[in-house]
């Protein structure tokens, strides 16, 4: 009989979690497949390195996963697994923590994550039985948080781990909260407008700082209520930017899904987001499951609208993964569109674990025809737990010299990671980094931070 005296004890009796997942998992949106044999090599090999290095040191191996060298060995095993170098790490790094510290990518960026969330699961459990979108999102969820975060659950996904695991469990600086869409009175509605933009207050005013912003829902389907709906959202709730699902064409409406570029249903969104001076649109495409209508969540109606509204700024979230190449070549035939940005929420998650070489044709791609300026960083956290093990990831990720050579890609430089990770977005918003950063570095999460740290 296992008695549990202490949470010591209990996470003792938990199996290791590696410091970066091993394989491909979800973000509410998609089902995730087995692991491969080469990610189940991954954890193998990753098992050796905490043997061969932790065991030295006196750690178990779950405790030399949480160490800087525990990272970096979950690195070079991908490494060594998947024949590229693709992330830049070197052994000694696995075997020293000073040498894995000394070599960790600078962590004074200012980290700027355009796409989090977390849900509403009391009501959306009560719902359980009304919507069928509320059935598939708590019973996807549910079963996702247990097998990801031990000892979780659907309820974990709530406003106070939210804002632990974005900012006091990464380096994230500022974020965007961000929805799906939303019909005022669904029992569908994963988070009401009213409660994100509530979470962005809270979070601000105990801060003392602008550390958050949040995004309205639009329905471009409801026609004339969505344009009221928008107005609303504005006045009341002085929303940063707006969140839209082409795939999904609004609960009661009959629309299966809508595209950016239809004249009669989606110009006269962007035509009142232009008089209400919202010039930020970032508009979910690619990752076409659960209800989402895969026609229209494709990208081929991206550029037109763009070209027809130059003074708005649309932001691909996903980058459409996985018609990243539609969207990057897309460019390439339309360079002098300039208002459109590839967002890498969950499309760099979920390659970079389980298909590095996706990965690095993907940021590929994106570099090669979009340039390092216009790509925007979001990870879709909290789905994937706290952001910072892909913030890691991503410091120390590269493009494999054979896929230069043999593609034409260009690197991705620790100067395009730095725009990357939150100049572009902090630019599209209006954020003076500098001063911001300064006011970040005093405020109550900083403080909260020290005292947790010390």
């Amino acid at each position: 009989m296992l008695i549990i005296t202490s949470k010591k004890t209990l996470e003792d009796n938990l199996p290791p979690e590696p410091p970066i997942p091993t394989q491909v998992l979800t973000n509410q949106e998609y089902i995730p497949l087995p692991k491969t044999e080469k990610q189940r090599q991954v954890d193998y090999l990753l098992n050796e390195y905490a043997d061969k290095y932790g065991k030295k040191r006196g750690l178990s191996r779950r405790a030399f996963f949480k160490t800087a060298s525990g990272f970096a060995a979950a690195l070079l095993a991908m490494n060594k697994v998947y024949g590229m170098k693709f992330f830049d790490v070197e052994e000694v790094e696995a075997a020293d923590e000073a040498a894995a510290l000394a070599k960790k990518k600078p962590g004074n960026q200012f980290i700027f994550d355009v796409q989090t969330h977390y849900l509403d699961a009391p009501t959306l459990k009560a719902n359980y039985s009304k919507a069928l979108s509320a059935k598939m999102i708590v019973d996807l969820l549910d079963g996702f948080r247990k097998s990801t975060v031990k000892g979780s659950g659907l309820m974990d996904l709530n406003r106070s781990t939210y804002i632990k695991e974005i900012f006091l469990d990464s380096e994230t600086a500022m974020c965007i909260m961000s929805g799906v869409p939303y019909v005022p009175g669904s029992p569908g509605t994963l988070l009401p407008i009213e409660e994100m933009v509530g979470t962005r207050d809270e979070v601000n005013a105990k801060a003392g700082t602008r550390r958050m912003l949040s995004h309205g829902l639009p329905v471009p389907t409801r026609g004339k209520a969505n344009l009221d709906e928008m107005e609303r959202q504005v006045k009341e709730y002085k929303i940063d930017g707006w969140k839209l699902y082409t795939g999904d064409g609004g609960e009661g409406t009959g629309y299966r899904g809508w595209y950016m570029d239809d004249e009669k249903i989606a110009y006269p969104v962007w035509e009142k987001s232009r008089q209400q001076g919202i010039k930020n649109i970032s508009v979910h495409k690619g990752l076409a499951a659960l209800w989402f209508s895969v026609p229209h969540c494709k990208v081929d109606d991206v550029h037109k609208a763009a070209e027809d509204f130059p003074d708005l700024n649309f932001i691909i979230y996903h980058s459409g993964f996985p018609w990243v190449s539609d969207l990057a070549y897309n460019q390439g035939f339309k360079p002098h569109v300039t208002n459109v940005y590839p967002e890498l929420g969950s499309t760099f998650a979920s390659t970079v674990v389980g298909a590095p070489m996706t990965a690095a044709h993907v940021m590929g791609q994106l570099i090669t025809h979009y340039g390092p300026d216009r790509i925007i960083w979001g990870t879709d956290s909290i789905w994937w737990g706290s952001p910072q093990w892909q913030i890691d990831a991503f410091r120390k990720f590269r493009i494999p010299d054979e896929l230069i050579a043999g593609y034409g890609y260009k690197q991705i430089t620790d100067e395009d990671k730095t725009k990357i990770l939150g100049l572009n977005a902090a630019r599209l918003y209006g954020i003076n980094v500098e001063e911001t950063m300064k006011k970040l570095s005093m405020d109550g999460i900083s403080r909260m931070k020290k005292i947790m740290n010390a």
